[in-house]
């Protein structure tokens, strides 16, 4: 049950031209998704009971909450969030949307899954009242955090120390990599909480990627996706995801930082080697995903995706690459991600 003190301790400064948060639904990768839009004000909670059972559930079983918002009353926050609690929701950051102060630190939190786009933007700061940061809302908000399986640090270190008129802004790697985001499908696949920013700040060293495969969108379906290197960087992310297009086939998907002009350019041939089937010197196409990424792609033909999905154990994905350059290949596990796999080849980018 919610707690409910003073709203004078809630009270979040914005700028005075900021419009009330407002609801609506929107089509989103095919489903009826509900937006939030505006600052967070009293009866927020109120209007978004009033319209959340008209979203439609996405694939994983949950409708889906856009957030672009820059917040407001932390109270007001906290009671969205009790709604969230009772109709859960995957909270979502699309691209280009920013979710500041009480709609990061409170709701996006509040999600059962809660996951950003590469180009959104989470950002967080100090609560305040009449201009004075309070140490105490910043506290309610870190618990908030905690009893929604966030570290109490991951949220209070940059309330503590972003000043109330400023806000840091976060990336999806950075919220990745202090465990803020929670991707579906990491339960299935036993993905362990994770937290390589704060870990490496206190001891120096970075943990390596699990070989847990979770679970995100893409196109209009959903792909399953694991990172070798570290569960917070997009670099070599592997993925793999299906195609209305081409029935019977899958495709496996490394992405490079770096533009595609010249990664094409670098690389030979692909290899997909498992214990029970390889697929080698495959030439393989290469695409800007976006401003930053490029994707290298092959197809695994319909012959082989069965044993990819239930009887290969480990994988090993290679790049055969011109000089100067190093060879680039990325390992890993596939038998305790089964359900996740099969989850993202029924649910193909249209």
């Amino acid at each position: 049950m919610l707690k409910l003190i003073s709203s004078a301790v809630f009270a979040v400064l914005l700028p005075i031209t900021a419009c009330a948060a407002d609801f609506e639904l929107v089509e989103w990768r095919g489903k009826a998704a509900l937006k939030m839009t505006g600052q967070i004000d009293d009866g927020t909670a109120d209007r978004f009971a009033a319209i959340a059972d008209r979203a439609e559930p996405a694939a994983h079983g949950l409708p889906i909450l856009l957030l672009d918002s820059p917040g407001g009353s932390v109270l007001e926050a906290l009671l969205l969030s009790s709604a969230l609690d009772d109709r859960p929701f995957h909270t979502v950051i699309p691209d280009g949307a920013e979710c500041a102060s009480a709609c990061a630190s409170i709701v996006f939190i509040a999600g059962r899954y809660r996951t950003m786009e590469p180009f959104g933007r989470f950002g967080q700061h100090s609560c305040s009242y009449g201009g004075v940061e309070d140490a105490d809302c910043n506290e309610v908000i870190s618990q908030h955090a905690f009893r929604h399986g966030v570290s109490h640090g991951s949220v209070a270190a940059f309330l503590t120390y972003v000043p109330a008129a400023d806000i840091l802004w976060f990336s999806r790697e950075d919220i990745d990599g202090w465990g803020i985001s929670h991707y579906p499908g990491s339960e299935e696949a036993g993905f362990e909480k994770s937290e390589p920013r704060a870990i490496g700040m206190i001891t120096g060293r970075v943990p390596p990627g699990q070989s847990s495969w979770r679970l995100d969108f893409w196109g209009e379906g959903w792909r399953a996706f694991v990172r070798p290197a570290r569960d917070d960087e997009r670099e070599l992310q592997i993925s793999m995801y299906c195609r209305e297009e081409t029935p019977g086939s899958l495709f496996l998907l490394a992405e490079l930082n770096g533009p595609a002009e010249v990664i094409r350019g670098a690389i030979e041939y692909a290899s997909l080697e498992t214990d029970t089937f390889t697929m080698d010197r495959v030439k393989p196409s290469v695409w800007q995903i976006d401003p930053l990424v490029t994707g290298i792609a092959i197809e695994i033909p319909g012959a082989l995706v069965m044993p990819w999905l239930t009887t290969a154990q480990s994988f090993k994905f290679s790049l055969a690459v011109a000089p100067p350059y190093d060879p680039i290949w990325a390992t890993g596990s596939l038998s305790g991600s089964r359900k996740n796999l099969i989850f993202a080849a029924n649910h193909c980018d249209e």
